[in-house]
């Protein structure tokens, strides 16, 4: 979700070019979903593009080619299995990167996309920086500078005919490249702009709250979480913790539920002092009570345990067997019928293992039998102390 800065920057830069708003958001959705900057803050976003940095060495420092295939960083072509296998998280991203930057600085970041319009290193020069580098320095400044570099490339390309009459096809054929089809940037685009027609005019009617911006985030995070309230990790970002923290703030001090910040909102939550309470029903929970209700995280856990408990099994039958005591233990095995079934399926397979192999079981069964009670304590604490309100 866009927070409200950036969708006022965009819709001041659409109609500052006598662009159709909704199309320029739709835009940068298709390409960043809104998201200016990697977890760090300072970087913008950026997609690393492994066979355009194995072109660009190879026209600007081919002697530092091999250096870079032989670290998984360059292929000759893009290849859908290994192109992005790393660049699943913003640490992920952030860390390939920096390694590519440690074999040439400028080259990688020719060969990665920046910021909310993912705007190509290698094109910095055609839009007027003076080489890739300063492009992303220029693009670290903020939201503004970024939303400059996706207006010069439409404009350098001759785009912005297309976006004018929300042609998206040409559009992304020419933005994205021959490849736009088989992953329907146009298709995305065409929907994404159908969106952000209706939720303009609900922002004009005062019927859509944007997403809040990282500063008051901030404030309201913080403040609800030394209040009791759940926001989860204070990010800046904010996400449905924060949203249902808000709404449980508002409802408990009798003001309108919106689960957004407002006026009304901030004055009040800035003057309470009174930490949340949990109701003591809600208190005096069980595990049990949680298994009743149906919890699938109870229930989850539960066959966990069951099954390491099995495991711990198959492995006192196997040390039986080897260690002469197995008719003590099938005696035991004998009360406890459930588990008669998988007794008798381990034991033919006991002999043909190397010895001692059953410690190694019953350690590991052990050690997953504590990690899912533990689950289920987690699970009833957060019940008890009410986490799962907001």
């Amino acid at each position: 979700m866009f927070s409200a800065e950036i969708i006022d920057a965009i819709v001041q830069a659409a109609k500052a070019q006598g662009w159709p708003a909704s199309a320029l958001l739709a835009v940068v959705e298709c390409e960043t979903s809104g998201k200016p900057f990697e977890q760090d803050g300072h970087t913008p976003t950026l997609l690393f593009e492994r066979h355009k940095f194995y072109s660009e060495l190879q026209k600007h420092q081919p002697s530092k080619l091999q250096k870079a295939i032989a670290a998984g960083l360059a292929i000759p072509k893009w290849s859908r299995s290994t192109q992005y296998k790393d660049q699943g998280t913003s640490s992920g991203r952030l860390a390939v990167i920096a390694k590519a930057r440690s074999v040439d600085e400028e080259v990688a970041n020719r060969a990665a996309s920046w910021g909310l319009g993912q705007t190509m290193g290698f094109n910095a020069e055609r839009l007027k920086y003076e080489d890739a580098t300063q492009m992303v320095g220029e693009l670290s400044k903020g939201v503004a500078e970024q939303i400059d570099a996706l207006v010069r490339e439409i404009k350098t390309d001759h785009l912005d005919k297309y976006l004018v009459a929300k042609n998206f096809t040409a559009f992304a054929r020419g933005y994205n490249g021959p490849g736009y089809a088989q992953n329907q940037y146009d298709t995305r685009m065409r929907a994404a702009d159908a969106r952000w027609e209706r939720r303009l005019d609900a922002i004009t009617k005062g019927e859509f709250e944007p997403k809040p911006g990282k500063t008051i985030t901030m404030v309201y995070q913080t403040k609800l979480k030394a209040l009791g309230f759940n926001v989860g990790k204070v990010d800046g970002d904010w996400g449905d913790l924060t949203t249902g923290a808000t709404s449980a703030f508002q409802r408990r001090e009798g003001l309108k539920v919106t689960g957004h910040p407002n006026d009304e909102t901030t004055e009040v939550l800035d003057k309470s002092e009174e930490h949340r309470e949990v109701a003591p029903e809600r208190a005096e929970t069980t595990a049990d009570d949680l298994r009743a209700a149906g919890s699938q995280t109870i229930a989850a856990a539960d066959k966990g345990s069951l099954i390491s408990k099995i495991v711990v099994g198959a492995g006192a039958l196997g040390g039986a067997q080897q260690t002469g005591a197995l008719d003590q233990v099938q005696g035991m095995v004998d009360k406890a019928q459930r588990l008669q079934g998988i007794m008798d399926s381990v034991s033919g397979l006991v002999h043909s293992l190397a010895p001692y192999w059953w410690v190694g079981v019953i350690a590991a069964g052990v050690i997953t039998w504590k990690l899912y009670g533990d689950v289920v304590k987690r699970r009833l604490q957060d019940h008890q102390t009410g986490v799962h309100l907001g």
